[in-house]
């Protein structure tokens, strides 16, 4: 199954604690990572703020997720982007979804939509939030790159 490699670890815990201002000090194992708020909100600004790193966390599982797919299906992953974001509430007493947007050349989005959409909310990190919170894949097709040089 391409799906049981893809963030197949558990998940470690994560140790956060204020360093000063609105900085934070988040540990995972050797690692170490500063968030911090934007300027206008009392920050500094010198460090992801904790939302951000949500979508980074969701964002990079639901790439891992996808590449493998493509890499076991002998497609091309060269091209794999994916936008995360929030998006706006359709209902005030609902908090808006999660969206992905990956974009891909065509020729794969139209031959393996679905299965890219399961590919993204198939690591551990995603379908937990999926769960929880409605994920919405958009798959944007990446238009040709043009062979003419501009002069």
């Amino acid at each position: 199954d391409w799906s049981s490699d893809v963030c197949s670890s558990d998940l470690n815990m994560v140790t956060v604690k204020p360093i000063g201002q609105k900085r934070l000090l988040a540990t995972a194992g050797r690692h170490a990572i500063v968030t911090d708020r934007k300027i206008d909100e009392g920050g500094t600004d010198i460090g992801c703020t904790s939302g951000e790193l949500l979508l980074s966390a969701i964002g990079s599982c639901a790439t891992g997720s996808l590449r493998s797919y493509l890499e076991k299906s002998d497609l091309a992953i060269e091209q794999l982007e994916v936008d995360v974001e929030i998006e706006p509430a359709a209902v005030n007493s609902k908090p808006g979804a999660i969206g992905l947007t990956v974009r891909l050349p065509a020729e794969i989005i139209d031959s393996k939509g679905a299965e890219l959409e399961t590919a993204a909310k198939s690591g551990r990190v995603v379908s937990r939030i999926v769960l929880g919170s409605d994920v919405h894949v958009h798959l944007q097709k990446i238009e040709p790159a043009s062979n003419s040089q501009t002069r």
